[in-house]
């Protein structure tokens, strides 16, 4: 590896965060098809989050999620409440997944404010009962590090809470995936408290990817990610750090420093906005660093 890659991962501090089968990634259905890392980038038997976006085919998703799982990954459709018309929607959606033997499921409420169906959060998919007789034994819930932009703080705990309850009664295996979000130290304090609140939960953390800083506070924006902007934003100054790609390396670290001894199972999920090349390519190159480092000391 030359000096200016090993620059561009801006890794100083090293990290005590799972790699390999823990870490996931985020795809849109249609980027299944062309979707053929090497495994030396991202092992077999690691997730793959596929999206659930209103207006989109649903047999997208159904083929995309047979696709990966033939591949040798796991996939994680996200299943999001108002984005299914009827109840018998999400019902033939769900038993479309275990006929081909998909195993967990990402469960959301959805952003739209207006919505077509019946239902509207995350928690009334969980309880539903085609879960009792699917294949789905892994239910994935959204965390959110710097709190919802239209939910209160204790709504969202309340809101987790019951959600953890239903996984329980229904033998669902619960674990927790996160919005990304650009203060590792915020992030490292909300893991923690999760932890702590929740003993033994699986909490997969949202990093986003190698992309460039105009890219990351559009999305940020469109995916309602507020607080940590600043700190992005202070990050950058000058021409060449506007327009260059970004990493997770700095944010990684800070929380790694801030959350050095996670109490309960700590794991890395990527947003590959700029696109799962960058990504998992980055995401390489820093595991051989970290790695490297270690053997070092």
């Amino acid at each position: 590896m030359n000096d200016i890659r090993r620059d561009f991962l801006r890794a100083p501090g090293g990290s005590a965060y799972a790699f390999g089968p823990a870490v996931s990634i985020e795809l849109a259905p249609e980027q299944a098809r062309g979707f053929a890392p090497r495994a030396d980038c991202f092992a077999p038997g690691s997730r793959v989050f596929l999206t659930h976006l209103a207006g989109k085919p649903e047999a997208l998703q159904i083929d995309a999620a047979l696709r990966i799982k033939e591949m040798g990954y796991v996939p994680v459709p996200h299943l999001a409440a108002r984005n299914f018309r009827t109840a018998q929607d999400y019902v033939d959606l769900v038993q479309a997944h275990s006929r081909n033997g998909i195993g967990e499921a990402l469960f959301l409420g959805g952003n739209p404010a207006l919505f077509p169906g019946p239902m509207a959060e995350a928690a009334q998919l969980l309880a539903h009962p085609v879960l009792s007789d699917s294949a789905i034994r892994t239910a994935f819930v959204a965390g959110y590090p710097e709190g919802h932009p239209a939910i209160v703080e204790a709504a969202l705990a309340d809101a987790l809470r019951r959600k953890l309850e239903i996984c329980a009664d229904r033998s669902l295996e619960a674990r927790v995936v996160s919005q990304f979000a650009f203060d590792g130290d915020m992030i490292g304090d909300w893991a923690r408290n999760l932890h702590t609140l929740h003993s033994g939960l699986s909490v997969h953390v949202g990093l986003a990817g190698v992309t460039s800083l105009t890219k990351l506070i559009r999305f940020a924006m469109m995916c309602g990610v507020g607080p940590s902007l600043a700190a992005l934003r202070r990050s950058a100054s000058g021409l060449f750090n506007v327009i260059a790609d970004r990493n997770p390396a700095e944010i990684l670290e800070t929380m790694a420093a801030n959350y050095p001894a996670p109490l309960g199972p700590l794991h890395l999920h990527f947003f590959p906005f700029g696109g799962w090349e960058k990504t998992l390519a980055w995401l390489s190159d820093y595991r051989e660093l970290s790695l490297s480092r270690v053997n070092e000391r």
